[in-house]
């Protein structure tokens, strides 16, 4: 498995996340910017509901990390905004909720790609 970082601003959601993420064996790194990242082998948790994670934002990181695989997770998922987010670059957006629920079944689904 390729490197997991995870972009929030939400304590309780990050520390929830990697919780359940260590019991599956699979370690989390944060960012504390999306322009931080700098490891393109790498699977990105993004909160598309901060203010930095625009489209723009996204498009931008795809454009510099080509490999790079993004998810994105949203409190309420908007159909426009979730067509926006994923025509930028990110594979999936997930609603939070089942991100803390399941993370198991998305990380396995990234395993299968």
């Amino acid at each position: 498995m390729s490197n997991i970082y995870l972009y929030t601003n939400d304590v309780e959601l990050g520390t929830k996340l990697t919780d359940r993420l260590l019991q599956l064996d699979h370690s989390t790194k944060f960012l504390d910017s999306l322009a931080a990242l700098a490891d393109e082998n790498s699977l990105v948790v993004v909160d598309l509901d901060d203010s930095e994670a625009t489209p723009d934002t996204i498009k931008a990181l795809k454009l510099k990390y080509p490999d790079l695989r993004l998810i994105g997770f949203m409190t309420q998922i908007q159909k426009q905004l979730r067509d926006d987010y994923r025509r930028s670059g990110c594979e999936m957006v997930y609603l939070r909720s089942a991100l803390i629920k399941n993370p198991e079944s998305i990380l396995l689904e990234d395993d299968r790609k």
